[in-house]
């Protein structure tokens, strides 16, 4: 019997085209030329070796149970990774803020409407008017930008839902409530208030209405004060949570809190600071929010002193295409919408968690633990000109030029290239989510040394270019081998477990992300977003392409990431080389 899924299919999507297992001798085949970038010598032997003893070994075995998999998930309308996918985030002991949750910047369609309580309240009623359709079933159908549709399985997290902390592995609870009378949760300086925001026939609240609301708030968080901020629990991970989430929810009122948090259609940060700037924000709100609950799968920030806008994103649901869809939807609302004759007025209810002393302090203990490694990550916008010629001999995107100044920047700072890892769409096929397209190719790293010695041809870069070109090919079309080897270590894991296919550091060199990218297109809607590197030495990076620039928000471990100060620095040394080497051609 096949296994129960994790999350039941969006039915209106099941008849889209299956997710393909790529052929076994094509991903290793694959795989063995991507090591070609990131190893040489006899460790690069080696772990070509232990490849080849793969694919005459445990490999072919493997593969087949694989498959098995995928023909049992495809009955039940999803795909071969559903389950494993969730599991891959849901497992995560660590707090999620440094770990596997991104925090987004984005915009209103009027980047010039003054800041202050009247933009905070326009937001909400544009975040709410999305989510409220999404409450009422009425999402409108999801299409790629060539027309096709795609997966709509992303978008429950809008009706409401939460992850819920267990041992071992954490579940996602999803709301059964509907448009009508439902809530959000606002923070602000650390208390959280319910307000409601739909009446009982899912018609919203006015401005004037949720404004009045937001004074009171504001007013409210100057003098209540709980044992903690709000959202401490959320922040120290589920390690730890899992442990004492049950304890908590033994106290007093916390069982009905928890469960009106959970049927929030989201949560909002009423930010009444003085900020420096949008670094500043990136790096408080990212590692250690102070209000947000960083379960929920979306939760909001809105400054009351200058135009940032956040969002905190529990990523196990929803990745950053979705998102963009939906930032587009709130950015078109038409408002005035029509709203409630009923809900004209709203109390907003304050809510804190009663504490025992015993508890209290373990809570106290953990936090002081994430609080002190969010301490240590820190974030950098930099921006570099856009100077591609007007005439090239062949095309370069954005995506692969942004991709070999990250290569070059490399073998400036460490006399090599290590692997990175740059996320591709894959929502046309049934449930799907993304795949890895390994951006550190030979090829690339061919141009990147011979630019670096001077010594790089035109010839060079074509051959980059095409390799990047080529990855994009092979992600789209099902045939990445990232997923499909991240599979065969699950349907046998302790055969995995003793397969140095799965454990060689040589022989895994080209999946350890040194650079953890992406990129979600440009600023319309996401301004850009941030999220804490794969490895501790390396770098995330959430790379834009702007009409006259191109921007990569980095982020690192300030104790542990190699030569971080260089590195940045030659990011902007790279692009004025690389733009440089293009201008000759």
């Amino acid at each position: 019997m096949a296994a129960s899924l994790t999350i039941a299919p969006h039915p209106a999507t099941t008849d889209l085209k299956p997710l393909p297992v790529p052929e076994l001798d094509n991903s290793l085949d694959a795989y063995s030329h991507a090591l070609e970038a990131v190893l040489e010598g006899d460790r690069l032997e080696r772990a070509k070796g232990i490849v080849e003893d793969f694919r005459t070994g445990k490999g072919p075995e493997l593969d087949a149970k694989l498959r098995e998999r995928a023909a049992e998930r495809e009955e039940q309308g999803v795909n071969w990774l559903h389950n494993e996918w969730y599991a891959g985030y849901l497992t995560v002991r660590e707090p999620l803020a440094l770990s596997t949750n991104v925090l987004f910047q984005i915009d209103l369609p009027d980047k010039d409407m003054p800041v202050g309580m009247g933009r905070a309240v326009e937001f909400i009623q544009r975040a709410a008017a999305i989510h409220l359709q999404a409450a009422a079933g009425e999402t409108p159908e999801d299409q790629d930008a060539r027309g096709n549709r795609i997966t709509m399985n992303q978008w429950f997290p809008y009706a409401g839902a939460i992850r819920h902390p267990e041992p071992g592995e954490d579940v996602i609870i999803q709301t059964e409530l509907d448009a009508t009378n439902r809530e959000i949760g606002v923070f602000c300086n650390g208390q959280f208030f319910a307000l409601q925001i739909s009446d009982d026939e899912g018609k919203p609240a006015s401005d004037k209405a949720i404004a009045d609301a937001l004074e009171k708030i504001l007013a409210a968080s100057q003098t209540e004060e709980g044992t903690f901020d709000f959202n401490v629990p959320s922040l120290i991970g589920s390690g730890a949570l899992a442990e004492l989430l049950p304890d908590l929810l033994e106290l007093g009122y916390n069982r009905a809190v928890y469960d009106r948090l959970a049927n929030m259609l989201f949560t909002i940060d009423i930010v009444d600071a003085e900020m420096a700037g949008d670094r500043e924000h990136f790096k408080r709100d990212t590692f250690a929010p102070r209000g947000a609950w960083l379960y929920k799968p979306m939760s909001y920030q809105i400054s009351l002193r200058d135009h940032w806008i956040g969002l905190q994103v529990e990523h196990s649901c929803q990745d950053g295409a979705t998102l963009v869809t939906a930032i587009k939807r709130m950015q078109s609302v038409v408002l005035p919408a029509e709203a409630s004759n009923t809900l004209t007025e709203i109390e907003p209810q304050f809510l804190i968690w009663e504490i025992s002393d015993e508890l209290g302090a373990k809570l106290q203990q953990e936090l002081d633990q994430t609080l002190a490694q969010a301490d240590k990550f820190d974030v950098e916008i930099i921006t570099v000109p856009h100077k591609q010629p007007a005439e090239m001999p062949f095309k370069v995107s954005r995506d692969a030029s942004a991709q070999l100044t990250m290569s070059i920047a490399q073998e400036l700072t460490y006399g090599r290239v290590r692997a990175v890892y740059e996320a591709v769409d894959m929502r046309e096929f049934r449930a799907g989510r993304t795949e890895c397209l390994r951006a550190a190719t030979p090829e690339a790293v061919n141009f990147a040394k011979k630019l670096v010695a001077g010594k790089a041809t035109s010839e060079d870069l074509e051959s980059a270019i095409n390799a990047h070109r080529g990855w994009v090919k092979r992600c789209k079309s099902g045939n990445g081998f990232d997923r499909h080897f991240q599979m065969l270590a699950t349907v046998d894991e302790e055969a995995a477990a003793n397969e140095p296919f799965f454990t060689d550091e040589d022989a895994t060199a080209a999946r350890r992300d040194f650079l953890s990218t992406t990129s979600i297109g440009g600023a319309d809607q996401v301004v850009r977003y941030s999220f804490v590197p794969s490895l501790p030495e390396g770098f995330g990076i959430a790379y834009t392409p702007l009409p006259q620039d191109g921007e990569f928000c980095v982020s690192w471990n300030t104790e542990t990431a190699e030569k971080p100060e260089e590195f940045r620095a030659n990011l902007e040394k790279a692009s004025d080389m690389f733009w440089g080497f293009c201008a000759t051609l």
